[in-house]
């Protein structure tokens, strides 16, 4: 009987797959199964997956005929799922021993829909504790309230599949789908579904996972291409979550979050061609513009001086 499975999408990731197989063994259990789906690699990742099932028999492994992206390898990867319990881990990231242990423990004992944890952060040689904005650890919350007001990052803002653990009994089914149109950013809306329409969950004092934040040239959070734009339809995805709430205060962090997002991918620009500058200027200003223009006023107000300049120019292009 399967009592965990662990999705572990991989594209390209040559470098860094001993390491995932190394703490996967590490942190085996006869009721865990561990589900890698190679994206259509392009390095050596096939021979590596096929050498590590000669010694690991139990490791579940799917290979894509094309590259689909995370989002739909994901989606794929979930139909081979067993588990009542759902978790993730990322190529290049790894576990401390029994970390997953103790985070399965904690959401059986807090009886909740799903649990967040902390992490910790690795660049290069440097490791630093990442806390899941919530201060109340170890009690039942409602999930809706954490996704607070504009101003403030809260959990819903805290978009890390792998620090968490959900249980696939008490969430509807639907909820674990990711948009496959998109190629990046796809966890953004999903965070705020599960929030919007779960009933329970917790945050909890572990930080067993390390995240890898140094140069990854695979990795789409660090790319400059058309992809990258993605997160617009992303946040669009929320706005419209927000929106069919009827909750005028989630409309309102929505609208704050998408004017952060807009602020940072200007602020990057650089790494973009001038033709994609081009479009993130025109797409991200009819983005912002069509949330309600109180919700925009509001979430402004909470910007420095600085970023609010770039933000009204940006504004203004659809007006213009």
């Amino acid at each position: 009987m399967t009592t965990l499975s662990i999705i572990v999408p991989v594209y390209d990731a040559a470098t860094f797959l001993p390491n995932c197989l190394a703490t996967i063994r590490a942190n085996r259990r006869d009721d865990y199964q561990f589900i890698l789906i190679d994206d259509h690699s392009s390095d050596e990742t096939p021979e590596i997956i096929e050498r590590a099932v000669r010694d690991m028999p139990w490791l579940t492994t799917l290979r894509n005929p094309e590259n689909y992206g995370v989002a739909k390898s994901r989606n794929i990867a979930l139909t081979h799922a067993e588990g009542r319990y759902l978790t993730y881990l990322d190529a290049d990231d790894w576990y401390h021993v029994g970390h997953l242990d103790r985070t399965l423990a904690a959401l059986q004992r807090l009886d909740v829909d799903f649990v967040r944890t902390d992490h910790v952060r690795v660049d290069q040689m440097t490791r630093v504790i990442e806390r899941a904005p919530e201060e109340r650890r170890d009690v039942v919350l409602d999930p809706r309230s954490q996704i607070g007001a504009p101003g403030y990052r809260t959990v819903v803002d805290y978009p890390f599949l792998w620090a968490g653990m959900y249980d696939r009994e008490r969430i509807d089914p639907a909820l674990f789908a990711f948009d496959e149109s998109l190629r990046t950013a796809a966890d953004r809306p999903w965070f705020w579904r599960l929030h919007l329409n779960t009933e329970s969950t917790a945050v909890v004092d572990l930080n067993g996972y390390f995240y890898r934040k140094d140069a990854n040239p695979t990795a789409l959070t660090q790319a400059g291409n058309a992809s990258t734009l993605h997160f617009l339809d992303a946040y669009a995805g929320i706005r419209d979550l927000a929106v069919g709430s009827g909750n005028a205060g989630y409309v309102d962090k929505a609208a704050y979050g998408a004017l952060r997002i807009v602020e940072f991918h200007v602020s990057r620009r650089a790494r973009l061609s001038h033709e994609l500058q081009r479009e993130l200027y025109h797409r991200s200003s009819a983005f912002l513009n069509s949330f309600p223009p109180e919700s925009v006023r509001t979430a402004l107000r909470h910007f420095d001086l600085s970023k609010r300049i770039v933000l009204g120019k940006i504004l203004r292009i659809e007006a213009d």
